[in-house]
């Protein structure tokens, strides 16, 4: 399948958008609404006044959380501001999940859901996604260059993910 363009110097493969500069602004805005296209086709299963009895957080877990954690391994060095959106999201649907009133803190209605947090959980997905990239025999990826954490010119390398 051959990448799309939409005229904005941005080109989509494999779900992904890039842009020019390689800031991940346009592929988190496409995340956002997917996921708010999803959680709409869920609400009635995760809102306040649902009546249904199970763990609703199980529906975040394997159905929404999805949608937030394609590829992140890759564009997860993109700007806090936009990780931060994406927590907002997350934070959202949480407390909606756990019908937590207004003064109650994010970390803590995590805990009680046991579901870490959006940074937390992209950390450990690029942890084991670069982990395994030692184990494929493909002769492009032994082309690529060790990483040095302390190297000041990889701060942007998507594998700096790993010491968020």
């Amino acid at each position: 399948m051959a990448p799309e363009s939409n005229g904005k110097k941005e080109v989509k493969y494999l779900g992904v958008v890039l842009d020019e500069q390689l800031n991940f602004r346009a592929h988190t805005s496409q995340i956002k609404d997917k996921y708010n296209k999803a959680f709409i086709a869920q609400y009635s299963l995760i809102s306040r006044n649902s009546s249904l009895n199970f763990n609703k957080a199980l529906i975040y877990s394997a159905y929404l959380r999805r949608i937030l954690i394609y590829a992140s391994p890759i564009w997860a060095s993109t700007a806090r501001s936009n990780l931060r959106s994406i927590q907002v999201l997350q934070n959202k649907t949480l407390r909606m999940i756990a019908n937590a009133m207004w003064y109650r803190r994010n970390i803590y209605i995590r805990n009680a859901l046991n579901v870490p947090s959006f940074q937390q959980f992209i950390q450990k997905l690029a942890i084991n996604f670069y982990g395994k990239l030692s184990d494929i025999n493909n002769p492009e990826l032994a082309k690529i260059p060790a990483f040095d954490r302390n190297d000041k010119q990889n701060r942007k390398r998507p594998r700096m993910t790993i010491s968020l």
